[in-house]
């Protein structure tokens, strides 16, 4: 899956009853998304199920995609602390898998995605999706969460890129 030139990122939207991620190349400061997705996690099982549930598929993902990075939205306010707090776990089990594969892991506050994609930091997700398709070149909407990870993986590659022109990588 991956090509042998430039850098991928995965980018990933996690999510207790959703989840997305998206893969994405750049090279020679082209960005092409190469697989992107979502998955929508039963909703009747346990939450010890749920997070088996998205660890076995991110697990899967990570082994078809060998990413070089994962760059995870990082959840800083939810509508209740429940919600907030589950949401963290997912990304705790989504990360344990980068990590124990060997894959550099990022946190990207939604601020942050969105002030990279569209240039303010508290643009509508209308906003988001529209410019996360056209810097990809990308013909339909690949969903709501799939789109949110293809933007956490632009966003890192934006930030990773910057970082290395001034020496802070």
């Amino acid at each position: 899956m991956k090509p042998n030139s430039g850098i991928t990122v995965l980018g990933v939207d996690p999510g207790v009853n959703n989840f997305g991620y998206g893969l994405v190349l750049e090279d020679t400061n082209s960005l092409k998304a190469l697989v992107y997705g979502q998955y929508t996690v039963p909703r009747k099982i346990s939450f010890d199920e749920k997070l088996f549930f998205i660890g076995k598929k991110f697990c899967t993902i990570i082994e078809e995609t060998k990413p070089d990075f994962i760059a995870i939205e990082k959840i800083y306010v939810a509508k209740n602390t429940q919600i907030a707090l589950s949401i963290g776990i997912v990304s705790g089990v989504i990360a344990s898998f980068g990590i124990s594969s060997g894959i550099k892991v990022n946190f990207i506050t939604p601020g942050e995605i969105k002030k990279t994609i569209t240039g303010a930091g508290q643009a509508m997700k209308q906003q988001v999706c529209y410019m996360v398709q056209k810097i990809l070149g990308l013909q339909e909407d690949p969903g709501e969460h799939a789109i949110d990870a293809l933007a956490a993986a632009i966003s890192f590659i934006s930030i990773y890129r910057f970082q290395n022109l001034i020496g802070k990588s």
